[in-house]
């Protein structure tokens, strides 16, 4: 898994934000297995990531693109270890459009992801990570089997507020 400072430098770029890395939060959905997640092996995923996107994106290969929502802002990243979405809190929180952005997307990842699998069955975890006194602080918010069902996706959306709404230290 690339360094959480490296990702972190990308999305600042991107967002044209302070480099403060503790006002950053990374969401990592990686695949339970540790399987592949590129464009080789997720073609059809990356697909419909791009399209969920649009028009800010296409996102390519080991890539990051900006993701803007109703004046939010926030970076998704391509990596071979799972996708990965680093959201700016200057201000301490998210805003209720940014939560719902972060959890609609990644909810259009889990639901792709289950279109492809094999008798639409895997396990992912959701990791929230934060750069805090120069050292990843990891926090596996939840492990989701899929299929998805709407509860899952109602505590996705608690977890990843919960997350989102921390404030800094």
């Amino acid at each position: 898994m690339a360094s959480l400072k490296i990702n972190l430098d990308n999305a600042i770029e991107l967002l044209k934000t302070p480099t403060n890395y503790k006002d950053y939060i990374s969401i990592k959905i990686s695949p339970v297995d540790r399987s592949c997640c590129c464009f080789d092996h997720w073609p059809g995923t990356w697909a419909d990531i791009n399209k969920y996107i649009s028009p800010s994106g296409p996102i390519r290969n080991e890539g990051a693109v900006l993701i803007k929502n109703d004046n939010e802002r926030f970076v998704l990243e391509c990596h071979e270890s799972g996708p990965e979405i680093i959201v700016y809190l200057g201000l301490g929180t998210a805003s209720i459009v940014l939560i719902k952005s972060v959890v609609d997307l990644i909810t259009t990842i889990l639901k792709s992801r289950q279109k492809r699998e094999f008798q639409g069955t895997a396990k992912f975890k959701i990791t929230s990570r934060r750069l805090v006194n120069s050292e990843t602080e990891d926090e596996i918010s939840m492990e989701i089997n899929l299929p998805l069902s709407d509860e899952v996706v109602e505590s996705l959306n608690a977890d990843i507020t919960n997350s989102l709404q921390r404030r800094r230290e």
